[in-house]
């Protein structure tokens, strides 16, 4: 071969490396929008994770946790309308960084900022602007970062719901196996989450049929439903897997098989529960409404655009989701039983109208103004979420702050670990919590630390109920009283917001004279009455 030979179509030294690098660096600017999008969402959902005092549910979802290092596996009981997998996800991150607020609620917190990157995914179905905008308002929302940053189901069942629909569409249009893939391990994730998988996956349904009605009165886009390319031996792989997923977790990882029919006697529980008008949380069907008008202008906004959607040759991908989207808001209204944290795994469709809406107006007016438009609504999702995530927090006014446990519980929680820090042996102290049944939470797990601490419920207080702390519900406090026979310290806190939960803290000044060194004690035991004279002898 002749030496010229070589060098004449190879370049200077080093070239073929200096144009993989430039290749790189385009591909960098390219995505540095979606790095960017999935930072804010990271950061808004990890800094200061602790600020706020575990919520009564996170304290429930704690205790099981602990429940689950005592017996080995988690016991699913159908009445609490929660599948295992979030138990199991929370048991290995207190396992592996300790038993705190902050290792509680992290697992959460990264499973909603993947939601925002399975919104950017979806890329492959919907144009890249309107998915960008789509997950920039799922990485501000207020609702989305408030309750990504709870150790509650609502995030992992949303992000269950995102990969169901998007294997579901890429199964329309391509008929991939990794498409089948992501549709059975998302709904396995439902399954696995929380029994209202039976409203998503109904609304989604039932979205097909109504998409085809829709489609005679205004055609979309003409893409016809791809050939499948998986082989009915891979279907039968994929049901097996997410078969043998469900049941390995709701038999407590094969260790508690009595626990497997809750998958089906949860509905009769769930359904009673959200019918009888008993459970304290029933709200009017508009109730969704006021919140998203309050907080989530992106997905109001969304709401609005959704009926562009109607109009000839929209994208059909794009329209089965918003119906989807709107079946299942429907299904949330009729129930009367509403928590807030239900709203986010509604509000996701509505984000991509929004998108799709923005990109679709500028297109038609001068782009400065749905830009504009763009930028107030996620400017005011982004103050808002601040507003709520890092001040008001716990403040029983704000919507989203649903019978959040408030600041007070520090009156606590503050004595106790002073004196544990002090001496290692304080986590042996002696304590009692008297409590109407289930409203002593998060208390039980708050206090998990503390070897001897009791759960009395409602009823007369023991005869002998001194001991070194107290925490007492307002309702026995004068009982509890009448029986101390030592000299306290004395507080007094409302533990809840929106609930009326009052609760009375005592400290016995033998145990806490060195955390309260200048404190007189406010409670005094009653003088103990002086014994009768003896009667006088009868000659």
């Amino acid at each position: 071969m002749a030496p010229s030979d070589c060098g004449l179509n190879s370049g200077p030294p080093g070239s073929a490396t200096r144009i993989k690098g430039e290749a790189a660096a385009d591909r960098l600017r390219l995505q540095w929008p979606e790095i960017a999008i999935v930072l804010v969402a990271l950061v808004f959902r990890l800094i200061w994770l602790s600020l706020k005092p575990a919520h009564f549910d996170e304290g429930v979802n704690g205790y099981f946790v602990d429940q689950m290092r005592q017996f080995g596996y988690y016991h699913y009981d159908p009445t609490n309308f929660h599948g295992p997998l979030h138990f199991y996800l929370l048991f290995l991150a207190q396992t592996l960084l300790g038993r705190h607020t902050w290792a509680l609620r992290l697992p959460i917190a990264l499973i909603s900022t993947l939601c925002v990157v399975q919104t950017l995914a979806f890329r492959r179905y919907f144009p890249r602007v309107t998915c960008l905008l789509a997950a920039a308002a799922m990485a501000v929302s207020p609702g989305m970062t408030f309750y990504g940053r709870y150790a509650i189901h609502e995030s992992f069942l949303l992000l269950s719901l995102l990969l169901t629909t998007w294997g579901a569409l890429g199964m329309w249009q391509t008929g991939g196996r990794r498409e089948l893939w992501a549709t059975a391990l998302g709904i396995t994730g439902m399954i696995l989450t929380k029994e209202t998988y039976v409203i998503h996956i109904t609304a989604m349904l039932l979205a097909f049929p109504t998409l085809l009605l829709v489609e005679r009165c205004s055609s979309s886009d003409l893409q016809r439903p791809a050939v499948q390319q998986w082989s009915r031996q891979e279907l039968v792989n994929v049901v097996t897997v997410c078969f043998g997923l469900v049941i390995f977790f709701y038999s407590g990882a094969l260790l508690d098989w009595s626990s497997v029919r809750g998958l089906w006697e949860t509905f009769q529980n769930w359904t009673q529960t959200g019918t009888s008008g008993k459970s304290g949380h029933e709200k009017d069907w508009y109730y969704w409404w006021p919140l998203m008008a309050r907080y989530e202008w992106p997905a109001l906004f969304g709401v609005a655009a959704s009926f562009l959607l109607v109009l000839p040759r929209s994208l059909r991908n794009l329209r089965y989701v918003v119906i989807a989207g709107w079946g299942t808001l429907a299904a949330y209204s009729i129930i009367h039983y509403k928590t807030p944290w239900c709203i986010i795994t509604f509000l996701w469709p509505f984000y991509f109208a929004f998108g799709a809406a923005i990109e679709r107006l500028s297109s038609q007016l001068p782009r400065a103004l749905p830009g504009g438009v763009a930028v107030v609504l996620l400017l005011h999702s982004t103050c808002m979420a601040c507003w709520l995530n890092f001040r008001h927090f716990a403040d029983p006014k704000e919507e989203y702050v649903y019978v959040q446990t408030l600041p007070a519980v520090d009156k606590i929680l503050r004595p106790l670990y002073a004196l544990a820090a002090a001496d290692p042996a304080n986590y042996h102290l002696k304590g009692i919590l008297l409590f109407n049944t289930g409203e002593n939470h998060p208390l039980p797990w708050l206090l998990g630390d503390f070897t001897h601490v009791d759960n009395l419920y409602a009823g007369p207080a023991p005869a002998n109920i001194d001991s070194d702390f107290l925490v007492v519900q307002s309702p026995f406090v004068s009982d509890v009283e009448d029986r101390l026979k030592e000299r306290y310290y004395r507080e007094e806190l409302e533990l809840r917001g929106n609930s009326g939960l009052f609760a009375t803290v005592f400290f016995n000044v033998r145990s806490f004279r060195r955390v309260f060194p200048d404190r007189e004690p406010e409670f005094e035991p009653a003088p103990l009455p002086a014994p009768e004279p003896p009667a006088p002898e009868v000659p």
